[in-house]
């Protein structure tokens, strides 16, 4: 067995209103799209979407939807370094003689 790791970015968001949200993502962009469509989803004021995400536009809307209600509202983006196992599918032989 060989080893590698690869990327994985965990969103976590929540207001206190049911259990909070996880998601686990492949990739930063994706993980900062998440979170947008969830503070979008929670606030008419942010209902427009542009085409595509930035992490910092996305970090200042989701601090002020925070703010409201910090007792109650949270929100993490959070990048991982996963291990994980590559079997060996095929192992490479010697031909035999003939």
């Amino acid at each position: 067995m060989t080893y590698d790791a690869v990327s994985a970015y965990t969103v976590l968001f929540g207001d206190g209103e049911g259990p909070a949200a996880v998601s686990v993502h492949g990739s930063a962009d994706e993980a900062w799209a998440a979170l947008d469509t969830l503070v979008r989803g929670r606030s008419r004021r942010w209902r427009s979407r542009p085409a595509a995400a930035d992490e910092h536009r996305v970090t200042e809307l989701a601090e002020r939807w925070r703010r409201a209600d910090p007792e109650r509202r949270y929100w993490q983006v959070a990048p991982h370094r996963l291990r994980v196992t590559i079997p060996a599918i095929a192992a490479t032989r010697t031909p035999r003689p003939a």
